[in-house]
């Protein structure tokens, strides 16, 4: 049984780690803006030191050199400034395998004038062109595959374009047997690759545009296709996998759509039937644009969750996949500046996570996933994170991503002020198979507030947490306002302070006729606040009251009253009338101070409904839209003179 709660409580805290760490940012081609630029679309191992690098083609709009950039890792987890190799051609797109079969990734590049193969040496660098034969003009801004089609464990490659699908298959040497075309109605300009029919073959399908069904090619396991059939319509950058966990894939798209509810673009997922075909429209998230959308188990519970940028927040999100072919909340979020973006999901740091990667034209940011192994420095918390200098101490809290390798992992811990201090030292242990451990933080006096800041670093990611050292702080005042009011309504208590509050700082509140003005039994005074309100909730009386009330921290009681009002005015309400289809609510009343303020209240939950016309001579009506559910609603009416008045609503 223990080990079952064990397991339990490492699931639940792992659960809870963020999805990504802060980013790391790199440039990727300086600081001037002159357009579409490098947008790293590829990671592979290119100089073969066990971690990724990065692969782009370079679409700059000017200065363009005609080629692509690759940026190499580095052993401190990140990137060397990128490299640019001209092609002689303008390249659009590009894909990375190993088409010779030497271990080493190569690239093949494609543009509208031309197809090139560039060899890997292994190092990061790449040998001279090899034109590869198409049968398409390659569209622009569009994509390539590469692939073992015909199961001979040679890359294949598979080229969108003007007539339909180029296939060429692949020798393992570097070289293609002559290409096939496998024609569409109109130009192809996306391609994706999968079992869509589970058959243990792979197809292709050839994306056309967002409104014309896509042709769906199913594979023969040979390296032939048997004749296309259509599906629904597909667009640009659609994604396969599957999302409901039957075995089928199923299709991820951007969507620009009218729909019923008004809304107009978003992501939609369509199922996959398990036959090439697909079902419409399965679901659906809206409200706001998606662009730039990759594929990744980002938090590793199984299920295919989705990295996108949402141009109306203008912040990268992750919505978590529910497995059931629909995405839930958003697991993790972070503000970008504007785009354009190019999203690349790959494990850039080999811990078998799912890293991101979020390009812009000048600059690209890492966002390295804590899970894996080794596990990242997930999180730094404090506990308090407020505190008062030489009287309190807090405790911090070091979590992992995952459980801690065996021998532990050491992290070091430093203060940036000394009034924030480790008594055992800069550095804690998390023990072999843990996920966290906590450290001790003792603090000094200090005559003014300071922020500390706490950091906590393993290898090249730090974590940080702000640290609250105030000074000793005394309760000062206690106010009422206002300090005379009627019965039906309600005064405002201020707590005032010396200094800034430290964390949990609760101060006890009383009251010498708790049935005419009830307060809490005490307030939480946030920390670095000086002063804190609450409520005090009075009720009718027949004659002026004076109540008392006390607030005390730390031996210190401050004193006030409050004067609770007998109404000077009657209030009746002559007639109501809900009207459940229309939610109108008509309500007449009088009051004998024809110069009073009438208010009606949902007399259940005492929200607010609306203030009445004065009609003169006392009298008060109006018409509000409100829901009132059930059979017999009960509204309130309050006068600014303390009169009041109940009754249950006729509803017709």
């Amino acid at each position: 049984m223990k080990l079952i709660i064990h397991l339990v409580a490492a699931v639940t805290a792992f659960a809870q780690v963020p999805v990504f760490v802060p980013p790391t940012a790199f440039l990727s081609n300086g600081t001037s803006v002159t357009g579409a630029s490098t947008y790293w679309s590829v990671a592979a191992d290119f100089n073969r030191d066990g971690r990724v690098d990065l692969a782009a083609p370079d679409n700059r709009v000017s200065n363009n050199i005609l080629g692509y950039t690759i940026a190499l890792s580095t052993p401190v987890g990140g990137y060397s400034a990128p490299l640019s190799t001209s092609a002689g051609f303008y390249v659009n797109n590009l894909c990375a395998a190993d088409f010779n079969n030497d271990g080493k990734p190569d690239l093949l590049l494609t543009g509208g004038s031309a197809t090139a193969l560039v060899l890997g040496n292994g190092d990061g660098t790449f040998s001279g062109l090899r034109f590869v034969s198409v049968v398409v003009t390659p569209s622009a801004g569009g994509n390539c595959a590469a692939a073992d089609i015909n199961k001979d464990g040679n890359q294949d490659i598979l080229i969108p374009g003007s007539s339909g699908l180029s296939v060429s298959l692949g020798n393992g040497d570097g070289t293609f047997r002559a290409p096939v075309l496998y024609a569409t109605p109109f130009a192809s300009v996306y391609v994706l690759t999968g079992d869509f029919n589970n058959d243990g073959a792979l197809d292709a399908m050839a994306v056309i545009n967002s409104v014309t069904p896509a042709n769906v090619l199913l594979g023969n396991g040979n390296g032939t296709f048997r004749t296309a059939f259509q599906t629904i319509p597909v667009p640009y950058g659609a994604l396969a996998g599957d999302f409901n966990g039957d075995g089928k894939l199923d299709l991820l798209m951007q969507t620009a759509q009218p729909r019923q509810d008004g809304s107009n673009f978003g992501i939609t997922i369509a199922l996959g039937t398990g036959d090439g075909h697909f079902l419409q429209y399965s679901s659906y998230i809206f409200s706001q644009p998606f662009s730039a959308p990759v594929l990744a188990d980002f938090n590793e519970d199984g299920n295919l969750d989705v990295a996108t940028y949402t141009s109306t927040t203008g912040r990268l999100q992750v919505f978590g996949g529910r497995g059931d072919g629909s995405l839930g909340a958003v697991l993790y979020e972070s503000p970008l500046s504007s785009g354009p973006f190019a999203f690349l999901a790959a494990d850039v740091d080999r811990n078998g996570s799912s890293d991101l990667v979020v390009s812009t034209y000048s600059q690209y940011m890492v966002f390295r996933n804590p899970r894996g192994n080794p596990p990242l420095l997930a999180r730094l918390t404090l506990s308090p994170s407020s505190v008062v200098g030489g009287a309190a101490n807090s405790t911090g809290t070091v979590t992992l991503g995952g459980p801690a390798p065996a021998g532990g992992v050491v992290v070091t811990i430093t203060s940036s002020d000394p009034a924030a201090y480790f008594p055992a030292g800069p550095a804690v242990l998390i023990p072999a198979g843990a996920p966290s451990a906590t450290f001790a933080i003792t603090t000094g006096t200090v005559a003014a507030p300071v922020a500390a800041t706490i950091s906590a670093t393993v290898s090249d990611v730090t974590q940080t947490a702000r640290l609250d050292v105030v000074p000793v702080f005394l309760l000062t005042g206690l106010g009422v306002s206002p300090s005379s009011q009627y019965g039906i309504f309600t005064s405002t208590g201020t707590l005032t302070l010396s200094g800034p509050a430290a964390s949990s700082t609760l101060v006890a509140l009383g009251s010498s006729n708790p049935a005419v003005a009830s307060v809490p039994r005490s307030v939480l005074v946030p920390a670095g606040a000086v002063s804190v309100s609450f409520v005090i909730t009075l009720s009718p009386v027949a004659a002026n009251t004076l109540v008392g009330l006390t607030a005390t921290l730390d031996g210190v009681t401050k004193t006030a009253s409050v004067t609770v009002l007998s109404p000077t005015d009657a209030v009746a309400i002559t007639r109501s009338l809900y009207t459940a289809k229309s939610f109108q609510l008509n309500v007449e009343a009088t009051s004998t101070n024809p110069n009073s303020v009438l208010t009606v209240h949902n007399a259940t939950t005492g929200v607010l409904i609306g203030t009445l016309s004065n009609a003169g001579n006392g009298r008060y009506k109006g018409s509000f839209v409100v829901n009132l559910p059930g059979a017999a609603p009960s509204i309130l009416v309050k006068s600014a003179f303390g009169g009041n008045a109940q009754t249950i609503v006729p509803v017709k």
